[in-house]
This record gives C-alpha cells, structure tokens and sequence, in this order.
C-alpha cells in the first residue's frame, strides 16, 4: 500500500482487531508522530489519517513477516 492508497475496510478491521487485544495501558511511538495510546492508534486507523496509515503498514508488514517466515529466521540469528 503507498501513502496515497487508502486501506481496504477488511485491512482497517484486521489491524484494529490486533490492535484491541493489546494491553490497556499499551503505547507506541510512531516515527516522529509521537506517541499515541491504544485509543488512539484506533483512533487514527478508523480516521485513515497518515499516522493511521502507518500503523496499518507496520502492522501488514508484521504480519507479513510472520506468515513468510522471514521473522523465525530473524529471530533465529
């Protein structure tokens, strides 16, 4: 997805799922965006905004990570 492309409503619904089971009192740090509760990286998601677009990257890229393999061999070096 590039920063143009808006998300599809099943990616938005895949991230915000992984995103609600994280713990209450979870936070990340999204470049130099700042940093931003779990309300509020769904917040930005719903909203598709560019920070919400990042988060979804980052997520899609995880997830992608996992499924290939790439993150055991990395995790294994």
């Amino acid at each position: 997805m590039t920063e143009k492309e808006q998300p599809n409503s099943e990616v938005k619904e895949l991230v915000l799922a992984r995103i609600r089971v994280m713990p209450p009192n979870y936070k990340l740090s999204v470049g130099n965006q700042g940093t931003f509760t779990k309300e509020q990286l769904m917040d930005n998601v719903r909203k598709g905004n560019d920070v919400g677009k990042q988060i979804i990257n980052m997520q899609m890229n995880f997830i992608k990570a996992l499924t290939s393999g790439r993150l055991i061999e990395t995790i294994n070096k």
